[in-house]
């Protein structure tokens, strides 16, 4: 898009400046009439036409403008009066010259004047012409006077076109910084709103999990149970923690503790757990009577059939450690509880 912009800046410039106005006045007669002179001055804007460099202000206009303006073209041949002629008819170029005839030879001398600068921009000369070569010498004249301006304003509309495709350049720049913040602006936006996502799951994770952890305390916080062989009674202590006091009781042991029990994720019916725990214990039977203590650690499951009736399971290692007077007897054992614990 924009190679093609530049492009048709550029070819809408290849005829140097066309379209600038200018105004060719009449040469002055030296040593010819002036009837001669104004015939010259006729070819040569004809010569200007052709060319189509620039756009030529009609003879008949430009005298009614300095008429109006009580302005004489006649003798004007300097710079500085081309000057004031052009602002007075508002072009950008003046051609002033001189139609000259010096024994037989006649010479035709000319320059392009640029209003704005005051800057006398060509020269141009042709001598030695018969009198009916004008329409020839008028066309070299002209070609004198316009030669490198095309390339002049070939230069210039390729700066042009220069400057138009920064701007393009810049304006594009401009769209794609603004696109990458868009859609860094989206990026972030789809950020948000999945950690928002993210954080509503925990929460209501989080919710569910409270749920489930109400329901279990809402089960009863103290627990009275059976044991095999024995009685225990339970403390939940928060969602998560829970601790037993037991007795057990047979015919040759007895043993008397506590256990610690941590659950280890929530459940509707089934809770696993781990736990550890001690206590004292007693033998009494074969001839032996034995005292000392004891300490487990065990995995198992709690179950609810029923709201706040459960049945539990767990195994693990014992170390238990007695002594008979002086005589130590120690070992470790691997057991298996049972259990029935309603809540209140």
């Amino acid at each position: 898009m924009f190679a093609v912009a530049a492009l048709t800046a550029l070819a809408g410039g290849a005829r140097a400046d066309e379209g600038t106005n200018i105004a060719i006045l009449d040469f002055k007669p030296n040593n010819v009439s002036a009837g001669d002179a104004a015939v010259v001055s006729d070819f040569v804007r004809a010569a200007f036409v052709r060319s189509g460099t620039y756009t030529v202000v009609d003879k008949a206009n430009m005298e009614r403008i300095l008429s109006e303006q009580a302005f004489q073209q006649t003798g004007c041949t300097s710079s500085d009066c081309a000057v004031k002629l052009g602002k007075l008819l508002n072009v950008k170029k003046m051609v002033v010259g001189n139609y000259a005839l010096a024994g037989p030879v006649r010479f035709l001398t000319a320059q392009l004047v640029d209003v704005e600068s005051g800057r006398i921009e060509r020269t141009g000369k042709v001598k030695g012409f018969e009198q009916g070569e004008i329409d020839t010498a008028a066309d070299d004249l002209a070609r004198q006077l316009t030669a490198g301006a095309e390339a002049a304003a070939a230069e210039e509309a390729r700066r042009k076109a220069d400057a138009e495709a920064a701007v393009n350049a810049e304006e594009a720049r401009r769209i794609e910084a603004g696109r990458k913040a868009q859609e860094e602006a989206a990026r972030a936006a789809a950020s948000q709103e999945a950690d928002r996502l993210r954080a509503e799951r925990r929460t209501e994770a989080g919710k569910r999990s409270a749920e489930v952890d109400q329901a279990r305390v809402a089960r009863g916080r103290i627990g009275v149970g059976l044991n095999f062989p024995g009685l225990g009674v339970r403390a939940l202590l928060g969602s998560r923690w829970l601790v037993e006091g037991y007795g057990q009781y047979e015919t040759e042991a007895q043993a008397y503790g506590g256990r610690v029990y941590r659950y280890l994720f929530p459940g509707s019916r089934v809770y696993p757990y781990l736990g550890t725990g001690g206590g004292y214990a007693r033998y009494s039977g074969a001839g032996l009577h034995a005292n000392g203590y004891l300490g487990e650690a065990f995995a198992g499951l709690e179950y609810f059939p029923w709201q706040r009736l459960s049945v539990q399971g767990d195994t693990g290692a014992t170390y238990v450690g007695l002594r008979e007077g002086a005589v130590p007897m120690a070992g470790i054992r691997f057991t298996v509880n049972f259990g029935l614990t309603v809540y209140f």
